[in-house]
């Protein structure tokens, strides 16, 4: 090989080794955030040029208006705005290196505030949370309705599309796929993954159940519960059927949330969970009081 030609491939390589480089630490240099909702309070949100930032909100969010944004790169604006009509997410990249902007978004009929400045420092993601004692106490208890848990099995049930089309809004959940299973009679049930949202301090399970009966098994859906050592936790919200055909197989969908006395359970994905499912025997007799 040519000397001058192998010593231009080197300085080649060595090149693209410390871009890869820098592009590793601008990564690293972008924050996860978690901020309280507080509409009193205005948000400071640094953004780059070269990344999205990811901005989520507990449910669907009602509106925004914006100024200096625009959702399309062909009308000029100093901020490109990226968000689709229900979702409880939108997304915002720099167009010019000193931009400016401004975004406040209706949710529950309350308005937040949030302003956008080009940095250097951007913020890869930001979620914003339900907290009932904001601005009164550092120690609160949060606050989880079935609207947010509505948006939480929304958010885990589309986490492989988001986690294609929008790294950055997946970036703060925590997630495992462990396959473990809980053998029944005639059925068993893995869990296929586990996802933790912490500001809601809630895990959302997607299970997969497995009949291996002649029989179609039934099951309560809202009983259905993990076992975490000698502690079970109860769903907080479920998307089951209750019914496995014979020799088939069906997915479902829980949450649990917080601990059974109403405090934080702060339960890591990668604890061994146990399917508790409760079945309804064919055979059990309806009896209606006279």
């Amino acid at each position: 090989m040519d000397l001058r030609l192998q010593h231009s491939l080197i300085v080649g390589l060595v090149a693209c080794g410390l871009c890869a480089r820098a592009d590793v630490q601008s990564l690293q240099t972008q924050a996860i955030k978690q901020f309280p909702l507080d509409e009193r309070t205005v948000y400071e949100v640094p953004i780059s040029r070269d990344v999205p930032t990811t901005l989520m909100f507990p449910s669907a969010i009602m509106g925004l208006e914006g100024a200096n944004v625009s959702a399309s790169p062909d009308t000029p604006a100093p901020v490109l705005l990226s968000y689709t009509p229900g979702r409880y997410f939108f997304s915002v990249r720099a167009l010019d290196p000193n931009a400016h902007a401004g975004v406040n978004v209706i949710w529950k009929n309350k308005t937040y505030v949030i302003r956008f400045t080009a940095s250097d420092q951007p913020y890869g993601s930001v979620t914003f949370y339900e907290d009932e004692l904001t601005g009164r106490s550092a120690s609160f208890q949060r606050r989880v309705t079935p609207e947010v848990l509505l948006g939480l099995l929304d958010r885990a049930k589309s986490f492989d599309l988001l986690q294609k089309q929008y790294p950055e809004a997946v970036q703060q959940i925590d997630h495992v796929t462990p396959g473990t299973v809980s053998p029944y009679r005639d059925f068993r049930v893995i869990v296929e993954d586990v996802f933790r949202f912490d500001p809601e301090d809630t895990l959302v399970f997607r299970l997969r159940f497995e009949s291996s009966g002649d029989k179609e098994v039934i099951y309560q859906p809202q009983r259905l519960a993990v076992r975490v050592g000698q502690d079970i936790y109860y769903a907080s919200i479920v998307d089951a059927s209750g019914i496995v055909p014979p020799k088939a197989t069906t997915a479902a969908y829980f949450a649990i949330t917080g601990t059974p006395r109403g405090g934080r359970a702060n339960l890591s994905v990668k604890n061994s969970f146990s399917v508790i499912v409760e079945r309804v025997e064919r055979d059990a007799k309806l009896i209606i009081p006279q």
